[in-house]
């Protein structure tokens, strides 16, 4: 909820993503639309687990990134549900590998 209130991203691109949906681009109608602080996402490009990217985690099993920040991850995990994850720690400490087939 905290993410929600104080994120200048679109806010229906927030919550879908967090329900495992896709929305490409910024809604155009949302108040941080309107006031023109809803950024594009990250795209392919935008480091090792973009959104949507498939992964795996040693504990808590396969999952799927369904927001991603400047430094933190949101995971869907199929038995844990939902996690925030620290870019940084995820990272250093190898806790992601992708398990889509993109290494990258």
């Amino acid at each position: 909820m905290r993410r929600y209130t104080e994120t200048e991203d679109c806010r229906r691109r927030f919550l879908l993503g967090y329900f495992g949906e896709h929305l490409p681009e910024p809604c155009g109608n949302c108040d941080t639309c309107r006031a023109g602080t809803a950024a594009r996402p990250a795209g392919p490009g935008g480091g090792p687990f973009p959104l949507h990217a498939r992964v795996q985690h040693r504990t808590w099993g396969p999952g799927q990134v369904i927001q991603r920040g400047e430094d933190r991850l949101t995971v869907l995990f199929e038995e844990a549900g939902y996690r925030e994850l620290q870019l940084d720690a995820v990272l250093e400490q190898d806790l992601l590998t992708r398990a889509d087939g993109d290494a990258s």
